[in-house]
């Protein structure tokens, strides 16, 4: 592992603060946005008629500075994790989920990733993401909420980032995965379970010092499959007014549908303001008189103007397979800490990549699916593999997809990545 400079060789850079809108939307620059702030102004300026998709782009960024800002006062605890699936035993511990994952999405600072560089000596080749993650929590080193739930199977390098921030006073818990095989049978199926069952035992002594209240779990676990069940119905509303929410709103859907934006009650009402908002909306037209829908597969991506791409070109993101596994339902009927090791034992990232492709064949029947995007970061060959086996069953199958790789920025994407996008989306016009 790499060590950390005693001085470090360049300064801090600015950081770019999010906030939700107090007033009017400002004026945009000229041109395309330059950063992930900008995207979200006009996006909200392209949906102005829409209240819940101004309430959604709110709730998202006052998400960090409040749960940050609870923690601190003492009003409520809360921890980093990687905001995909834990969201019932946290809040069953009284604990925001701070979404590790969307942390560059919400308040991201220019050159978080190069601050990073600088100060532990990283390899031209480490992810990205990790980078810029590792730069975030050097700068929030004094001011930010300090305990983490690491899940180990999530991402190798981030699990060594997690090493590397513990001397800033960052306190890690580790939960110890396994990686569901394709094979093996129910008997090994149950071992991994129990096994895992006494990991997420050990997140709850951590986060309150006691054992997980199971009577809040269950309410959680309640909560979280009604909010999924409202999700799929904005979804299957979308295939029939594909553009009235267009994808940036829908990412943050998917984005908050594991944390709730720390406000769960709130998150759900939101929820339903959506499907009352789809189910009186008048059709919105394609702007090049052509809707292509279209499948995304793989990380959810950082890269704003990839999904404005897609909508300028009357593409359609009607189904999502990505780290948020929408379509699968938490069993109320088994103990609640059982029922969230099934769950994520048969989930994406630690679930078999072979057994999620009948979820995304699934997917494309329901939605009409023309093409679909295979998305991962430079320098992940974790979610490469995984993508790559997906890629190559649909080619087989013959249908069109567009492999593209990422990168965990701030700011516009390369005109590579756009134009790829936008090739794709013509080919299919």
């Amino acid at each position: 592992m790499c060590g950390v400079n005693e001085t470090p060789v360049r300064a801090e850079p600015k950081a770019i603060v999010l906030h939700p809108r107090n007033s009017e939307p400002a004026a945009l620059p000229a041109g395309e946005p330059r950063n992930q702030l900008e995207y979200i102004e006009q996006s909200r300026q392209a949906h102005s008629y829409s209240k819940a998709v101004q309430k959604l782009f709110d709730m998202a960024l006052s998400y960090m500075p409040d749960a940050e800002k609870g923690n601190h006062e003492g009003r409520r605890k809360a921890a980093w994790s990687t905001g995909l699936m834990e969201a019932p035993l946290l809040y069953a511990c009284d604990t925001v989920p701070m979404a590790v994952y969307d942390l560059g999405r919400l308040t991201a600072a220019e050159d978080a990733a190069d601050l990073a560089n600088d100060l532990f000596d990283m390899p031209k080749e480490t992810c990205s993401m990790v980078g810029t993650l590792l730069g975030e929590w050097y700068m929030r080193r004094n001011n930010s909420v300090k305990k983490v739930v690491a899940l180990s199977t999530i991402c190798e390098p981030l699990n060594m980032g997690y090493e590397m921030i513990r001397e800033f006073g960052f306190d890690i818990h580790r939960v110890d995965q396994v990686i569901r095989p394709v094979h093996g049978g129910e008997e090994r199926l149950n071992e991994m379970v129990k096994y895992l069952v006494s990991e997420l035992e050990d997140v709850a002594v951590f986060l309150t010092g006691k054992p997980v209240d199971e009577t809040r779990m269950r309410f959680e676990i309640k909560r979280l499959n009604r909010c999924m069940a409202k999700f799929r119905r904005i979804l299957r509303l979308r295939v029939d007014n594909p553009l009235y929410i267009k994808s940036l709103p829908v990412l943050f859907l998917l984005m908050g549908s594991a944390h709730y934006f720390g406000k769960p009650e709130e998150y759900e009402a939101m929820l339903d303001q959506f499907i009352d908002e789809l189910t009186q909306a008048d059709f919105v037209p394609s702007p090049l008189g052509k809707i292509v829908p279209l499948t995304w597969v793989g990380a959810r991506g950082l890269e704003f103007g990839v999904f404005k791409a897609v909508d300028d070109l009357g593409g359609a993101l009607l189904s999502w397979f990505t780290p948020n596994p929408y379509d699968r339902i938490w069993n109320e009927d088994i103990p609640p800490l059982e029922a969230m090791a099934r769950f994520i034992l048969d989930y994406f990232v630690t679930g078999s990549p072979v057994n999620q492709i009948k979820y995304i064949e699934k997917m494309i029947e329901e939605t009409g699916s023309k093409g679909m995007f295979f998305y991962t970061y430079i320098g992940c060959p974790y979610g490469g593999m995984h993508v790559e086996l997906f890629r190559n069953h649909f080619h087989q199958k013959g249908v069109p997809s567009s492999f593209l790789e990422g990168s965990w920025q701030v700011g516009a994407p390369s005109g590579q990545l756009l134009t790829r996008v936008r090739a794709f989306v013509e080919m299919l016009s």
